[in-house]
Formats: C-alpha cells, sequence, structure tokens
C-alpha cells in the first residue's frame, strides 16, 4: 500500500485530519463549520456523515469507487481481464438485488 494511503488511514483513525474541527482546535481556523451543510465539520463528518453529501451521492459514489478498485485487485490477481466498464458496474446489495453504478459523480 502507498505511503500516502497508510498516512491517512492512520490519521483518519485517530482523527488527525485537517478537519474544520481540528483547524479550530489547532488554532488554524475561526470556524468549524461544513461548507456544504453548515454543520460541524468533523473526520467523522467528511467522511460519512453530511446529510447534503448524501444527498448529492457523493459517499455512494466513492463507495463504488472503492468497489470497483477491489474488483480490478482481485481480478488481476487472478488472472482475469475482462472486467466490467469502468463507466457502469453492477454490485448486488446484501438483500440480493442487483444494482446499477455510474462510475463518475452525476
Amino acid at each position: 500500500m502507498a505511503p500516502l494511503r497508510i498516512s491517512f488511514l492512520i490519521r483518519s483513525v485517530y482523527d488527525l485530519l485537517p478537519s474544520n474541527a481540528n483547524l479550530v482546535h489547532w488554532g488554524k481556523k475561526a470556524d468549524p463549520t461544513c461548507l456544504l451543510c453548515h454543520g460541524r465539520q468533523t473526520t467523522e463528518h467528511v467522511l460519512s456523515s453530511c446529510k447534503v453529501a448524501l444527498s448529492q451521492g457523493r459517499y455512494t459514489w466513492r463507495h463504488n469507487r472503492v468497489l470497483q478498485e477491489l474488483a480490478s485487485v482481485i481480478s488481476t490477481a487472478k488472472g482475469q481481464s475482462n472486467l466490467p466498464s469502468p463507466s457502469l458496474t453492477i454490485f448486488t446489495t446484501e438483500s440480493g438485488a442487483k444494482k446499477r453504478a455510474a462510475g463518475r459523480l452525476r
């Protein structure tokens, strides 16, 4: 794994990313407000709980990109090269229903 990815993971687990709330705490910024929803912008808020980002599909897009990357790595490891098109991937939900996911934010 790339060093920057490891750094991001460690800093996110320990809440050391430069969210607005942390920047205020560190004396680098005066306002901890999220620019999208005007709530308090913490690391958790940025990564998974901003209602505006959720309603705009930003988390779904990010989630789908992670799944596409995993599918690519697994297929490469298995020696397969017939991956689905990056613009359209079909995922199976927990209930077993098929869902189509676009590879880009609309």
